[in-house]
């Protein structure tokens, strides 16, 4: 009955008073997929979880904040193993979210002869399709000059676990986000603060919002591989090449 849909929402808030609403609206959204198949498979007539509202549970959900200056001194003078300050580079100086880096491969890295500007892309090939949170999130990113890599290989740059959605974000996160909550404790920062820094960067050092929107994966993204939307590949490296980043150097 649509009762037990309120009271589901209702004992998620009582077994964690801090619980956001989005974490409500999630669980709610997956028994309502549950009990949709249940009455395509004839087991129930109705979905009592459709059309039920739970907005008023849960609080509100509030965006995370970008580090400081003092905190990126914090996080990047911290001796973290070669892996963890690849990806903690590549995080904060891309805009990409954490999985999209945990899952990076070396074929989506490309290096132009002529220009110099080397990318990574998030769009899908005829080889590898790429786990990505929205469309606007395929894009083709180019690296900052500073962003130092090891010589191109094969296959993943890290060894993260990806688990049966495509994602690494969960492997990632048991790894870094331990220490980064020790370096710069607060409840609204954590890993996806690197993308509001960014954002933050970008806008300080004169950066227009189209750019740092197609940058970060806020814009229309790449729909293929030849195609750049209105923001060229060109643009976006000159744009992110003014941004100051002297934590890559430390």
């Amino acid at each position: 009955k649509p009762l037990q849909a309120y009271q589901f929402a209702e004992a998620q808030v009582n077994a964690n008073p801090s619980v956001s609403n989005k974490s409500v609206t999630n669980y709610h959204a997956g028994m309502s997929l549950l009990l949709g198949y249940c009455v395509r498979r004839g087991y129930i007539d109705t979905n009592p979880f459709q059309g039920v509202s739970v907005k008023e549970y849960g609080l509100p959900s509030q965006s995370w904040l970008p580090y400081t200056p003092q905190d990126m001194e914090l996080i990047f003078t911290h001796d973290w193993a070669p892996q963890e300050r690849m990806f903690l580079n590549i995080v904060s100086s891309t805009g990409m979210r954490s999985t999209e880096v945990g899952s990076l491969t070396w074929e989506r890295f490309s290096e132009d002869k002529v220009t110099g500007v080397r990318t990574f892309s998030l769009v899908d090939t005829g080889d590898e399709d790429v786990v990505v949170k929205n469309e606007g999130s395929s894009r083709h990113i180019p690296l900052h000059p500073a962003l130092m890599l090891p010589p191109k290989s094969q296959g993943r740059l890290f060894d993260y676990t990806i688990d049966s959605n495509g994602l690494s974000s969960t492997s990632v996160g048991h790894i870094v986000l331990p220490e980064l909550k020790r370096l710069a404790p607060h409840r609204r920062k954590s890993i996806h603060s690197f993308r509001r820094t960014l954002k933050v960067l970008m806008r300080d050092a004169g950066i227009s919002k189209e750019i740092n929107d197609m940058y970060t994966g806020h814009g229309a993204g790449d729909v293929s591989s030849t195609s750049y939307g209105g923001v060229s590949v060109k643009a976006r490296f000159e744009a992110i090449s003014k941004v100051p980043m002297p934590w890559l150097s430390q």
